[in-house]
């Protein structure tokens, strides 16, 4: 049995998805609800449909006036957008403890869902803006996981990281015979996600070459992933501090998406000031 077997089998159970989360989604996929079928799932949240309003208000969609009304923010934002800010702001509820390195971790996702929308139609990027969101926030599903079901040892994973310099994918290898990356795609599959969404989340650690098999919509999905992460790894955005080491432009992943050095202070740019735009909103 593998590794990641065996731990399923010993927890049990992986996390589910949020309830009101799970609940738009079945909305969001059915053809013919309209705007006030999504509204009536989000009107038995009053606290998130507020951060919905919240986040419809921002300037990360400077609409050209105000949106008083939660219908009015589900047609201007329209509804997989409205899924992925819903899936955002309930993401927190997935934690059963929630200290400072699960803060650090539900930041790191929400600001990373945020970043790679934005990225999304950066220069060659060109990758649908609604899955570049799904798939920065969902990346570190697995952590959260971890967290939850085996939070001492961790915790432990998470000061080697910081102590020796060892990757988190390396130290969880080490623990537990697989890695982050791997037990939330299993997660995804089980909240039946797409799978372009489950291949992004199970490849963001991996070289491109160990997903050729993939599409190449997929590829550059899994890329824009893998890119975002180390950007805000690099930046220090839902981490203790910043790793100036990190040079995106070696990354295979920033090659594939036809980036270049060029391109390294422009995009690093970007990502910090959408994150300063996100900080806060989703809490």
């Amino acid at each position: 049995m593998s590794g990641i077997k065996r731990y399923i089998a010993v927890v049990r159970d992986l996390p589910s998805i949020p309830t009101i989360a799970g609940a738009v989604m079945k909305v969001a996929a059915d053809p013919a609800a309209s705007a006030d079928d999504l509204r009536k799932v989000l009107d038995q949240d009053p606290a998130l449909s507020a951060r919905i309003l919240k986040v419809a208000n921002s300037s990360l969609y400077s609409f050209s006036r105000a949106v008083e009304t939660l219908r009015h923010a589900i047609t201007l934002l329209g509804f997989r957008t409205v899924e992925n800010l819903v899936m955002a702001a309930s993401l927190r509820d997935v934690f059963k403890n929630f200290g400072l390195s699960e803060k650090l971790l539900w930041e790191h996702a929400t600001l990373s869902g945020s970043v790679a929308g934005k990225l999304s139609s950066y220069g060659p990027i060109e990758i649908d803006r609604e899955s570049a969101f799904t798939a920065g926030l969902l990346h570190d599903l697995g952590k959260i996981a971890l967290a939850n079901t085996v939070r001492e040892k961790y915790q432990k994973i998470i000061m080697r990281t910081y102590n020796e310099g060892i990757s988190y994918v390396d130290a969880e290898r080490e623990e537990f015979g697989f890695d982050h990356a791997e037990l939330g795609a299993e997660i995804a599959d089980k909240w039946k996600l797409p799978s372009r969404l489950v291949n992004a989340i199970r490849y963001h650690h991996h070289a491109p070459e160990e997903y050729t098999q993939l599409a190449e919509g997929d590829r550059r999905l899994v890329a824009l992933t893998s890119v975002v992460t180390r950007c805000c790894t690099r930046l220090g955005i839902g981490r203790r501090g910043p790793a100036e080491a990190i040079n995106p432009s070696e990354l295979p992943t920033w090659q594939l998406l036809g980036l270049g050095e060029e391109d390294v202070d422009p995009v690093l740019e970007i990502v910090t000031e959408e994150a300063k735009a996100a900080e806060g909103l989703f809490g």
